[in-house]
């Protein structure tokens, strides 16, 4: 399952670089950025790297936090998230699946 979610990733990346090709707000490449390191954290934990994990729940509780905690004056989100629940299910998993490698080793 792992290695479908890193094509997706891969894909989304794709997309989202497309995308800001395309576009003329220059903040649209944070959103580039922010999933590029989502995408080289999944291919590093799919290499079952402890960083790659560790770096993706970090950044989904980054992101998380931003999404919730970011509102301006009308209470309307600034900070957008195309994945957001996705980002958190995947990292549900990947503590999940660390914890059964640890519990193996033992």
């Amino acid at each position: 399952m792992m290695p479908f979610i890193a094509a997706a990733h891969v894909f989304w990346l794709l997309w989202t670089v497309w995308m800001c090709a395309t576009g003329t707000f220059p903040l649209l490449w944070l959103q580039a950025a922010w999933m590029l390191a989502y995408t080289v954290f999944w291919v590093a934990a799919c290499d079952l790297r402890r960083w790659g994990a560790i770096g993706y729940i970090l950044l989904t509780v980054l992101n998380t936090s931003i999404f919730l905690g970011v509102k301006n004056i009308y209470t309307r989100d600034i900070y957008t998230s195309n994945l957001f629940i996705l980002d958190a299910l995947f990292s549900f998993y990947l503590v999940f699946f660390y914890r059964r490698i640890t519990r193996k080793a033992a």
